[in-house]
């Protein structure tokens, strides 16, 4: 056998070690607009991903996607939820309580996602507008047979 290598052996050799680099990092998006992805690991090995804009308008209704991928155990939700609102000073204040309608709630088997899709009107308890704030939506799930609360924070802004 000869010791110089042939072309075709020093070709695979070569995409052979291109094969074993390193992937690029994640390249973060730089556009304010772009959506913004929560992702929160539950027991079993499942996910629960939001994917919020990064603000809303003050008047118009606040929806977003929830992707849910169950793991060894069921997901079912989000079954409820509230709406806070940040208050400097005086902490976090409660605005809206969330029932089922609106929350798009998913009963997802071990082994299976689901996507749906929470919207809120943008109104509080009293069903008035709420103004221009941050706010934090959080919302009830259950992992297997335990409660788990995940959220995101949103940002209402004027038009």
């Amino acid at each position: 056998m000869s010791r110089h290598a042939s072309p075709v052996r020093a070709l695979a050799l070569l995409l052979a070690l291109a094969a074993c680099q390193s992937s690029p990092p994640v390249t973060r998006s730089l556009d304010p607009s772009a959506d913004v992805v929560i992702p929160y690991a539950v027991s079993g090995g499942g996910e629960v991903r939001f994917t919020v804009r990064p603000r809303y308008a003050v008047g118009a209704p606040v929806t977003f996607t929830l992707d849910v991928r169950a793991g060894t155990q069921a997901i079912r939700g989000p079954l409820s939820g509230r709406v806070l609102a940040s208050e400097l000073g005086s902490g976090e204040q409660l605005v809206r309580t969330l029932g089922p309608a609106g929350l798009g709630g998913a009963e997802v088997a071990p082994s299976h996602s689901a996507q749906t899709t929470v919207s809120w009107d943008g109104k509080s308890n009293k069903g008035e507008l709420v103004p221009a704030q941050t706010y934090t939506i959080s919302l009830d799930f259950v992992v297997g047979d335990q409660p788990v609360r995940l959220g995101s924070v949103i940002e209402i802004k004027p038009r």
